[in-house]
């Protein structure tokens, strides 16, 4: 389970806007902070400054790894997809950071959030709530596994 320690969330953001290369090669100056966790902190709300931007002043968003965050769609994009969708039930069955499924969420009463990867799902767990988005529901598992068990939906969205 992702654990951020105040000493490493403070680090965080106070060195914001610092070069994250830069900070890696000093990370023997600071033996209290979770290098590791605040770089990829870091990088990610640089990242999404510019993706996802009405995500980056929520301190208390957390990001995934480099990769996660490269291939998430950008706010723009998710909330084109929204305005195309509503209804009563939607499952994104390709759940990822979640940035699809929290912005297509806001067109339906339920949603659902299923991805493979433990640690994108607790982030969404994390995330969702911050966002107002307590009406998702989160499952870590395969999508096939989740469509062949699933009820009807008014919506089933694949990325």
């Amino acid at each position: 389970m992702i654990q951020i320690s105040p000493e490493t969330q403070l680090f965080i953001r106070e060195h914001s806007s610092d070069d994250v290369r830069a900070l890696a090669l000093q990370a023997k100056k600071y033996p209290d902070i979770d290098m590791p966790t605040a770089i990829t902190q870091i990088a990610g709300r640089q990242a999404a400054a510019e993706k996802i931007p009405s995500w980056r002043e929520i301190e208390e968003i957390w990001y995934p790894k480099h990769l996660s965050l490269e291939q998430c769609s950008s706010e723009i994009t998710a909330r084109y997809k929204a305005r195309l969708l509503q209804g009563d039930s939607l499952t994104d069955l390709t759940g990822g950071f979640g940035i699809d499924c929290s912005f297509l969420a806001t067109g339906f009463k339920t949603a659902t959030y299923v991805e493979r990867q433990e640690e994108l799902c607790e982030i969404a767990s994390h995330n969702f709530p911050l966002l107002g988005l307590n009406h998702i529901t989160i499952y870590n598992e395969d999508a096939v596994t989740h469509l062949q068990q699933m009820n009807r939906e008014d919506c089933i969205f694949i990325d």
